[in-house]
């Protein structure tokens, strides 16, 4: 009731305020969630047709992910999935060679893109991932082997992330690894699933907002003082 007598005696009108106050909020919140949202497509390899083996040069879903090198098998609901119903195994179909699964991206030069994904390995293995041919710093060089039961076990899986800045407006996501199991073994699966690379917010957009709003505050402020 104050506020409003406050801003009575200034001339000022209180609705517009609260308005205005509540746009910028939202700003805020909407450009967060733009920000982000998943530009990968078929990041669960939901539309690759499960139990199948993709060679080099071959979609596994109809155009959004290409096996580019090696080959591909992509693995069903076993042990062997972290969500949904597929995953992409890297190195079961074709061991001590590398493998890669790859998805080219419209992107926007100088935006900061966060990837995320989830990966479980069985025995030892070399993993690397790139964009555009560049490494990402925080990507690991293998996937963890926390091995495979006899159901289902999505805890197995670990979560892996890297940001890196685009440099062009067309961006390719490569997923390479190599089975290095023993000799004799009848394993080296090394699995991917829930693939996502999103815009992360920039921090000069936000902050602009910010204080936007604490200008506002600090001008409500002053208004009750003078009162």
């Amino acid at each position: 009731m104050f506020t409003k007598k406050i801003f009575k005696n200034s001339g000022l009108k209180y609705q517009s305020f609260q308005v205005l106050l509540s746009v910028l909020i939202t700003g805020v919140g909407l450009t967060a969630s733009a920000h982000a949202s998943d530009i990968v497509v078929d990041g669960g390899f939901e539309a690759a047709g499960g139990g199948n083996v993709y060679f080099a040069g071959q979609s596994i879903d109809g155009g959004s992910w290409t096996v580019t090198q090696g080959a591909i098998y992509i693995d069903t609901q076993d042990p062997w999935v972290f969500d949904g119903n597929n995953s992409a195994n890297l190195s079961f179909a074709n061991l001590y060679v590398p493998n890669t699964l790859s998805q080219t991206l419209t992107t926007v030069v100088g935006q900061h893109y966060l990837l995320t994904f989830f990966g479980n390995a069985d025995t030892p293995n070399s993993f690397s991932f790139d964009e555009n041919g560049n490494a990402v710093a925080g990507i690991p060089n293998s996937i963890d082997q926390n091995g495979f039961p006899n159901n289902t076990n999505s805890a197995l899986f670990t979560e892996y992330s890297g940001e890196f800045v685009a440099s062009s407006t067309t961006t390719t996501l490569d997923f390479t690894s190599t089975g290095n199991p023993p000799i004799g073994s009848p394993n080296g699966s090394v699995m991917i699933d829930d693939v996502s690379l999103a815009p992360v917010p920039e921090p000069g957009t936000i902050a602009l907002t910010l204080t936007g709003i604490m200008g506002l505050v600090a001008g409500r402020k002053r208004l009750g003082k003078s009162a």
